[in-house]
């Protein structure tokens, strides 16, 4: 069974609900403590009854008159409070009437002698009737619970007017003038009649409403118009960001991308793959841990909100350069949004053709166009920064001075072609010796070359033996075409930074002044720079 919603029945109920139950637990304890109050009251009636026939009783008993007695026992066995009687008297008097047998509950009254005080002469027992008391008892108290019950629903039922005419009825006239209210609706709106002349809390409650909505009706007429605006702002710049060419891409804190647009998709998108490969940004592209701390970096810069360079990444087979601009989101909407305060904007453009152009330029002007090697002017800049890094790590740089033997009869015998092909041949033997990354290979100039190369310990006989396998690599054979051949020489002098020499100058001097000697000396061989005495 479904209670009714409405306040005034649901407060009436329970006002109802509340007085009976208290009229019940009050009946119990009234009958309980009734019902004992009435047989003890009883229980004296007879008691009193027993005393107004006792001196009767007691001439009967002196004089053991049995017809007196027998009229006094018959008299109190009469009255419906007595179920039996019992009068002892001398000579073995005995008169008994009614129920006595079995009897627990009994008033025994003793009889005394007409004229002399306290001499016993017999006794009266009564024997009360206790189902008569039981029931009349009951009877009495029944009538009475009736009537407390009867008045605690009397009182319950004025009560409840009393709650609905003065507090539920204006609650729900309240409630059913703001449920006509549509926030959606401002002009549904309207303010909620006062009653008039009233200034109690229903009155005080009516008049807070009417105040939050008026301004409500403000804030929401406000919003919509705001909104409407920023749909059409949102909806011009969804365009933009759907149909830019760039690639545009918003960070969390953790560089997960949160927002990309299909430009951005199209960038990272391999032929075969149908998403992203990654949504972790770094891994997207090339230097992974550099990247990282880049977009660290940018987050903890408060002087600089915006960063640009170019980056390399792979995308299946292919190979691109990126130029990308990282922004760190620093408006007004983010101030007291943790979240939003780490967020980086990413705009990427594909500059690979570009790159691709640069990195040629860059390589044909630090390269001889023919061997691929470093040329002199971007082989110098490397060696200062060598030597330099060398003296600050307290490390040693060994530096060989190359120049070719027998070199000029092979451009007069085969042709400047041929010399080309030597010449390159001895470029690619020596990057096969010296293939580390801080090794420096440079054509010097003509047939000469210069082979950097760094050492945390010095060991001569190391450096010898290098020299010396790079003097038999040169030594070989080289194929001029299919079936023609020819073999050439070197001279190699060592000198070794910053032990002969802590400025570059020096070292190519006496580097180029070792290497002469060895050519004084019959060439082919390999020499150390020695200081003079």
């Amino acid at each position: 069974m479904k209670i009714s919603r409405n306040l005034y029945v649901r407060v009436a109920l329970s006002i109802a609900f509340v007085a009976v139950l208290v009229s019940m637990i009050s009946s119990v304890f009234s009958y309980y403590t009734g019902l004992q109050e009435k047989k003890n009251t009883n229980y004296l009636l007879v008691q009193q009854l027993g005393q107004t026939i006792a001196k009767g009783a007691a001439i009967s008993a002196y004089v053991v008159d049995i017809e007196l007695g027998q009229e006094i026992v018959n008299g109190l066995v009469s009255n419906d409070l007595v179920k039996g009687a019992i009068l002892k008297g001398e000579a073995a008097m005995l008169i008994e009437e009614g129920i006595v047998n079995g009897q627990q509950d009994s008033i025994v009254i003793n009889l005394f002698h007409p004229f002399i005080p306290d001499s016993s002469v017999g006794t009266l027992t009564l024997f009360p009737d206790d189902v008569y008391i039981q029931h009349q008892a009951q009877k009495s108290v029944k009538k009475e619970i009736g009537i407390m019950l009867s008045h605690s629903i009397i009182i319950a039922f004025f009560v409840s007017l009393v709650v609905h005419r003065w507090l539920t009825r204006p609650i729900q006239n309240l409630t059913d003038s703001f449920a006509m209210i549509d926030p959606s609706v401002p002009e549904t709106m309207q303010m909620l009649k006062v009653r008039s002349g009233k200034h109690d809390e229903i009155g005080k409650l009516t008049v807070g409403i009417n105040s939050l909505m008026q301004e409500l009706h403000l804030t929401i007429s406000n919003e919509r118009a705001l909104r409407e605006k920023t749909q059409e702002l949102e909806s011009k710049f969804r365009l933009i960001f759907e149909q830019a060419s760039a690639g545009i891409c918003l960070l969390d804190e953790q560089n997960m991308i949160t927002t990309f647009n299909p430009a951005f998709e199209r960038y990272f998108t391999a032929p075969a793959q149908q998403r992203l490969a990654s949504l972790h940004f770094p891994t997207l592209l090339n230097d992974v841990e550099k990247l990282q701390e880049l977009l660290h970096s940018i987050r903890l810069d408060s002087t600089s909100s915006q960063i640009t360079l170019d980056i390399e990444c792979r995308v299946g087979d292919k190979s691109m350069w990126l130029h990308c601009l990282f922004a760190k989101l620093t408006d007004q909407r983010a101030i007291g949004r943790d979240s939003q305060s780490n967020l980086v904007e990413v705009i990427l453009h594909d500059v690979t053709e570009r790159a691709e152009r640069e990195f040629q330029t860059r390589f044909e002007a630090d390269h001889d166009a023919l061997t691929h090697l470093l040329n002199r002017r971007s082989g110098e800049k490397k060696l200062h920064k060598a030597l330099f890094d060398s003296l600050k790590k307290q490390h040693h740089l060994v530096l060989m001075m190359i120049d070719l033997d027998k070199f000029k009869p092979v451009n007069d015998t085969f042709g400047h072609e041929a010399g080309d092909k030597v010449l390159i041949e001895v470029s690619r033997r020596l990057t096969s010796r010296f293939n580390r990354v801080s090794d420096i290979c440079i054509r010097w100039g003509g047939d000469e070359f210069i082979v950097g190369r760094q050492f945390d310990e010095f060991d001569h006989e190391l450096v010898k033996q290098q020299a010396n396998d790079v003097l038999s690599d040169i030594m070989k054979p080289i194929y001029i075409t299919e079936y023609e051949q020819c073999e050439i020489g070197a001279s190699i002098g060592i000198v070794v930074g910053p032990q002969h020499g802590k400025v570059l100058h020096e070292l190519m001097v006496n580097a180029d002044n070792t290497m002469y000697q060895v050519k004084d000396k019959g060439r082919g061989q390999v020499a150390f720079y020695q200081k003079p005495y």
